[in-house]
């Protein structure tokens, strides 16, 4: 019998592809990795998963004219002082241990986990209405010719 002619095979198999890959985005753990100005808001904000990379906080202070002369955010140029933040915002649904001690903590995890949450809870509700909808598929191409 030919695999491609299974609808409801292929229907439960991209339900399971979506509710895995929701699982992923809602229970691995994230990494922030970003900056503070002067002004206290974060900035190029980038996201890692802590699964293999260690997930301890990290602050580290540098001299503004090190990042470059040009950045707006940093002041175009003047000298002053920018904090680099490695920070452990833990799972979607729980927050780090340090969150809220780290210098814009709470709102560079929120940057990182607010699209990560949807996306995620998102494709879940859309794997298990994919599992719903695949049990009134037929079992094979026959059946529905049939039917």
């Amino acid at each position: 019998m030919n695999p491609l002619r299974r609808p409801r095979l292929w229907g439960r198999l991209a339900s399971s592809v979506a509710l895995g890959f929701a699982l992923w985005l809602l229970l691995v753990p994230r990494i922030a990795l970003y900056y503070v100005g002067e002004g206290g808001a974060p900035y190029d904000v980038d996201v890692k998963y802590a699964w293999g990379r260690g997930t301890s906080d990290q602050v580290m202070i540098l001299p503004a004219d090190l990042l470059g002369e040009d950045d707006p955010v940093i002041g175009g140029g003047t000298v002053g002082l920018v904090t680099s933040v490695r920070l452990n915002c833990g799972l979607v649904f729980t927050s780090g241990d340090n969150e809220a001690d780290s210098p814009g903590g709470p709102a560079a995890c929120s940057e990182v986990e607010t699209p990560r949450l949807l996306t995620g809870i998102g494709l879940g509700v859309l794997g298990v209405a994919g599992f719903v909808l695949a049990r009134r598929l037929p079992s094979t191409r026959h059946e529905a010719e049939h039917a």
